[in-house]
């Protein structure tokens, strides 16, 4: 993988050998794909930054919404084929620029691209080559990446130990013993419940499918999109499926053709109608919920969209995925599963004394809300 198209930004030794970081700004699909194929070993990271998602992500979203987007990709001196790849956009609030992974509401996990090869010398090293490429990201005041998870793929992530790292959430997973349970042993009622639905569903004539090509992903997504506005203006609020144009990247993303698509749909079906659909992200024998949505009132009974989230769950049990994620936030729904919460952390750096100005103050802000917050709690458990 030849570095000319990328703009170096760093040159130093890690680990007793030289290093140097290279900034490919806007690339397109072809080079995306190949700094990906060229990582020794292969590429170690979340369906989140998998190529389909970052090509879908640069294309559809970060155009209007981003100052600039790229990959930095790190390589030893003399050697063509990078050993790690960040992903990064970079946009303003205020005068603050601010340097992020691909995500604006649409990524789960986030954290670098690590080559087999670099994950295999060990912690020190990777936190040796993160540290560079930190270094050399171009044009940007402040780091900011949210909802870094313990682990990429079968590595550690090196973001989520960063010593700026903060705990910010937790996510619920269940992971491999959970998985095999689930619906068999498990003894929960969500996963019975579920079971006799789908079988009131099946005397309907409604069958489970799943998307096999880029067109029924992207039939079923339509479906799934349109069934969202319907949910969201009967509840009177705003859709975020419109924000940022996040439904033509799911339209992008359903639409790339290829085995290397980390979307998967499987959607309960009434004749041509969706009557629930649920997406799914997969990398790496991680698979992540990533949307939901449930069709037609006069289904409503059956709780289609619960019976296609434990389908879901069986269908990651059943195609060797070791872990399965609900996606961000802690929706009531999510604990009825035997699921396991996992903490989150904010990687939050300053790199220019503007940077630093930035975090004091935003810091200053959160302590302030922290202490108004305890205030609030206190008066309201007095008054009880």
């Amino acid at each position: 993988m030849s570095d000319v198209a990328g703009q170096e930004t760093f040159r130093g030794q890690v680990a007793g050998q030289k290093l140097h970081v290279v900034w490919h700004e806007k690339p397109g699909a072809d080079l995306l794909r190949s700094l990906w194929a060229s990582l020794p070993g292969g590429a170690i990271c979340s369906a989140f930054q998998a190529p389909r998602f970052v090509e879908c992500f640069f294309q559809e979203m970060a155009p209007a919404a981003c100052d600039t987007f790229g990959v930095l990709a790190a390589y030893r001196t003399g050697l063509q084929d990078p050993l790690a790849l960040v992903p990064l956009i970079r946009f303003r609030k205020g005068p603050v620029r601010i340097a992020s992974t691909p995500d604006l509401g649409v990524a789960d996990q986030n954290g670098p691209v690590l080559s087999e090869a670099l994950a295999s010398e060990g912690d020190e090293t990777v936190q040796a080559v993160m540290s560079a490429m930190i270094e050399a990201i171009p044009g940007a005041d402040v780091v900011d990446i949210k909802k870094l998870h313990v682990s990429i793929g079968s590595a550690h992530n090196p973001f989520f130990v960063h010593p700026n790292a903060s705990p910010e959430s937790s996510s619920l997973f269940l992971e491999t013993d959970a998985l095999l349970a689930a619906g068999v042993k498990s003894g929960i009622s969500i996963y019975k419940k579920a079971r006799v639905n789908l079988r009131k569903l099946q005397s309907e004539d409604v069958q489970l499918v799943e998307a096999a090509t880029p067109e029924e992903r992207v039939k079923i997504l339509e479906a799934l999109i349109v069934s969202k506005e319907e949910r969201f203006k009967a509840l009177g609020r705003a859709n975020s499926m419109k924000q940022d144009n996040r439904e033509n990247f799911y339209r992008a993303l359903a639409a790339q053709a290829g085995l290397e698509n980390p979307l998967k749909v499987l959607a309960l079906r009434s004749g041509h109608d969706a009557i629930a659909v649920v997406a799914m992200l997969v990398e790496d024998g991680y698979a992540t919920l990533i949307l939901i949505s449930i069709g037609a009132e006069q289904w409503h009974r059956f709780s289609p969209g619960m019976v296609a989230l434990v389908q879901s769950i069986y269908w990651a049990r059943d195609n060797n995925i070791r872990v399965y994620g609900f996606g961000t936030g802690h929706q009531g729904y999510k604990s009825r599963f035997g699921a396991t919460e996992q903490p989150t952390r904010r990687l939050l750096l300053p790199l220019t004394v503007k940077g630093h100005a930035a975090i004091t103050a935003l810091k200053a802000k959160r302590s302030f809300q922290e202490t108004v917050d305890r205030w609030k709690h206190r008066k309201t458990a007095q008054t009880a």
